[in-house]
Parts: structure tokens; C-alpha cells; sequence
């Protein structure tokens, strides 16, 4: 064989490969939403379509959520802490986090039941976390 049947045949073979390769990788694309079941992101994305523009109150919603979650971790993580050393001054931190992680909890029910919400529940638990709160005890390790 000469050297032009060569590559000929070297261009023809990676034309194939590369043909073969496009094909299937179109073939593993993900298909439409119309053809398969929407996944809960997509919902939340075509739910954002809908309404580009978030009001106020959803700001607001989302301002109490991100500073609950926040106030939950610091409750956990100071709480790890007056294990880890055995200080009141971490028991009182995290019972004082897991306050105002109720109280941001509170705040959220209110928003969304209204007038007609049920607080005695958030109300009962900022209580029996004070209670707690009175028997942190410094230990040592």
C-alpha cells in the first residue's frame, strides 16, 4: 500500500470514530421536560420563571429562614464546644442560639399561618429552653 491509501484510511477511520462519538453522546443527553418527569428543581426554576420578579414578602420569608439556619448551627456548634471543654459559657451561648433559632421559627409561622397561627408551641419550646439554660454547669473534661 502506498502512503495516500494509508492515510486515507488513518482520516477515514477517525472521521468514524469521532461520528460514533457525537452520536452516542447525544444519545445520553437528558430529554426534554415535556417527554420525562420534571425534577423538583425544575419545577422551582419554571416557578421562577413565572414570577421573576420575588416580592418583598419572599425576601423577607428568606431573610428569616437563612438567619434561623444560622442560629441553629451556631446553637450546634457551641453546643460541641461545652462538650468538648466544659465551659458555661458555651452551654449559655448554644441555649441562647436555640432561643433565637425558636423565636426566627416563630416569626416564619407567623408569616405564613397569619393572625390565625399557633405560636403556644414556639412559645412552650423558648421556655423549656430557658429552663435548660438555667442548669448549664461548668465541668471539666
Amino acid at each position: 500500500m502506498d502512503k495516500t491509501n494509508t492515510w486515507l484510511i488513518r482520516v477515514f477511520a477517525v472521521v468514524l470514530i469521532c461520528v460514533s462519538l457525537i452520536a452516542f453522546l447525544n444519545s445520553q443527553k437528558k430529554p426534554s421536560l415535556l417527554r420525562s418527569k420534571p425534577s423538583i428543581e425544575d419545577l422551582e426554576y419554571k416557578a421562577f420563571l413565572l414570577r421573576p420578579k420575588p416580592s418583598i414578602e419572599d425576601l423577607e420569608y428568606k431573610a428569616l429562614d437563612k438567619k434561623r439556619a444560622n442560629a441553629e448551627f451556631a446553637a450546634k456548634r457551641d453546643f460541641t464546644d461545652y462538650e468538648k471543654y466544659g465551659s458555661i459559657i458555651f452551654c449559655n451561648a448554644s441555649f441562647n442560639s436555640r432561643i433565637e433559632s425558636a423565636n426566627y421559627s416563630k416569626q416564619m409561622e407567623k408569616y405564613i399561618s397569619g393572625k390565625e397561627a399557633d405560636l403556644s408551641e414556639w412559645d412552650t419550646a423558648i421556655k423549656d429552653y430557658e429552663n435548660e439554660r438555667a442548669k448549664c454547669r461548668d465541668f471539666n473534661p
